[in-house]
């Protein structure tokens, strides 16, 4: 039997779930390893999230003009006044941070959940069902969902334009309850 064709899809996806739960703990972990493996383990989210920011940055009108991914040092003061060093991951710089712009920008890591269950939805349409390719997917998914939470300067960014972040609210809503009538 090759070495990656498992029958029972079932063992497949037991083996993706031990996959997932050994990466978040990897993920958990990778601090207090030091910082050389935290830059290598956090690399593909971090990419994968300031590729969000970018993408949503343009197509908003934010016009982007910076993007790194490059890590770097930096040293946060913390609430009690205790300076701490942390890395700065990654980084989009946005030229128009208007009330169109701001909100979805700042939050545009949030849409690579609804990537992860595309690919979770459709990977056995694009891949054959074998364990390789059923890890691959959990990889893949895991990957888009711990990547996916805006960061705080995220979020500072996203309601640095109140009125901005009132009309995407207000459409969501709407956009939510015309939904639900519909059914």
């Amino acid at each position: 039997m090759a070495p990656f064709v498992v029958t029972d899809s079932s063992a497949a996806h037991f083996a993706g779930i031990v996959l997932a739960a050994t990466l978040g703990a990897i993920q958990g972990r990778a601090d207090r390893l030091g910082s050389g493996w935290q830059v290598i383990v956090r690399f593909p989210g971090t990419l994968l999230h300031e590729l969000a920011h970018l993408l949503v940055a343009f197509l908003t009108g934010g016009r982007p003009t910076g993007f790194t991914i490059i890590p770097r040092r930096t040293v946060a003061v913390t609430a009690a006044g205790d300076q701490r060093r942390s890395w700065i991951l990654g980084s989009v710089t946005i030229a128009n941070p208007s009330v169109i712009a701001s909100f979805p920008t700042g939050c545009a890591p949030l849409l690579l959940f609804p990537l992860a269950w595309l690919l979770y939805r459709g990977w056995f349409i694009w891949f054959p069902p074998d364990l390789l390719h059923t890890l691959l997917m959990y990889v893949a998914v895991v990957l888009c969902c711990s990547s996916a939470l805006p960061s705080s300067q995220d979020l500072a960014v996203a309601f640095s334009q109140p009125l901005g972040a009132l009309l995407y609210v207000t459409l969501a809503v709407g956009g939510g309850v015309l939904w639900v009538l519909q059914l």
